[in-house]
């Protein structure tokens, strides 16, 4: 009885050294397919209660405009030439001028740190620090308002985007609630931008779809906070998608092909990341494109790792697996012979007990 008992315990013992071995191999195949550690919940930005009618979502200022305003011929310079003091064109217009809403303007404004947003003659933006409004008067008249802002935005008809002559303004830090202002300043910002291209990774800027089902890169996305260029990257390698498309600092797109004529200048891709300010994530309807086709070979998130290095690494992977399992086998082995050896020698003292006359 003694020796069952004793042979059971051994193997009983050889049976949790196996479940925790096999665990440590278990957890190690689990961190090597998670590509930093990085899992992030999927959330298809098209999903229903994510479009107005067939436009994708849209950003709505949360208070209304400052008031109509005028030029006034008194001053020989303009004040909301924001955008042209920061070598940008002067006017900010979408590429196809169909897409211009209060949205639109004011997050790009806001982006560059500006205090004022103005629209005017229905499809432009223009931007304006804290004395954005010196060279221009606010109409009172109602009469005067609605005769000077009557054009329809040709992005969304239900606001006013001033008129010939007149400029809609709003608060562009204040009046969308939702935006998150960048911890970084304008000069960090420009840098960052200009720079942009010294990612081995990155494709340019390009145009996105106001169409829900027609992004431009349509295959999956989500929205996250804290979202960067290599959660994105992540996300989408993932997904066995070859690029990864970022927009407005918080969404990811992903896709296997785009139309590169779509290429927008590299100021309208305007938004810092929310996870990382030293990084641009597109901008309104405005995606900043990476290749994420082999984001296993990246290091940092920004350049691509010798592949023959990658190779050893997967090789390291692979032979601490393999090796975990030789030391599985080889504990067994050993718990086995010294479990066998026990027995053979409790079975000799036995019979040599039993032998022996009794005195």
């Amino acid at each position: 009885m003694q020796k069952q008992l004793m042979i059971s315990n051994i193997f009983l013992l050889i049976a949790a050294l196996l479940v925790w071995q096999l665990k440590n191999v278990s957890c190690e195949i689990t961190t090597s397919l998670k590509s930093d550690g990085i899992i992030l919940n999927k959330r298809l930005l098209n999903a229903p209660g994510e479009c107005v009618g067939n436009l994708t979502r849209r950003n709505h200022p949360s208070v209304g405009p400052l008031g109509c305003y005028i030029r006034n011929s008194s001053f020989t310079t303009d004040t909301l030439n924001g955008l042209a003091n920061l070598n940008f064109s002067d006017t900010y217009q979408d590429q196809d001028g169909n897409l211009m809403d209060p949205g639109l303007c004011i997050i790009h404004c806001a982006d560059y740190f500006f205090t004022f947003a103005a629209l005017t003659n229905g499809n432009q933006c223009k931007c304006g620090n804290k004395t954005g409004l010196d060279a221009y008067t606010k109409l009172t008249n109602d009469s005067s308002v609605n005769q000077t802002c009557n054009i329809k935005c040709v992005g969304n008809t239900s606001y006013i985007c001033g008129g010939e002559n007149g400029y809609t303004v709003y608060n562009a830090l204040t009046s969308i609630s939702s935006y998150i202002a960048p911890t970084i300043d304008i000069n960090q910002k420009l840098e960052i931008i200009h720079n942009i291209n010294k990612n081995v990774r990155y494709k340019g800027c390009y145009k996105d779809s106001l169409y829900c089902n027609q992004r431009l890169l349509n295959g999956t996305s989500e929205d996250v906070a804290g979202m960067t260029v290599e959660s994105c990257l992540a996300y989408c390698w993932q997904k066995n998608y070859t690029y990864g498309g970022l927009e407005i600092g918080s969404q990811c797109f992903c896709d296997n092909e785009y139309d590169s004529l779509t290429r927008l200048s590299i100021d309208e891709c305007s938004s810092s990341c929310e996870g990382n300010n030293s990084e641009i994530c597109g901008g309104p309807l405005a995606l900043s494109i990476y290749n994420a086709s082999n984001y296993g070979l990246v290091n940092n998130g920004n350049s691509p790792v010798n592949n023959d290095n990658n190779k050893g690494s997967s090789n390291l992977n692979i032979g601490g697996i393999v090796g975990g399992i030789i030391g599985v086998i080889v504990v067994i082995s050993v718990l086995i012979f010294l479990a066998v050896r026990i027995y053979r020698q409790r079975s000799q003292g036995s019979k040599e007990i039993s032998q022996d006359p009794p005195t």
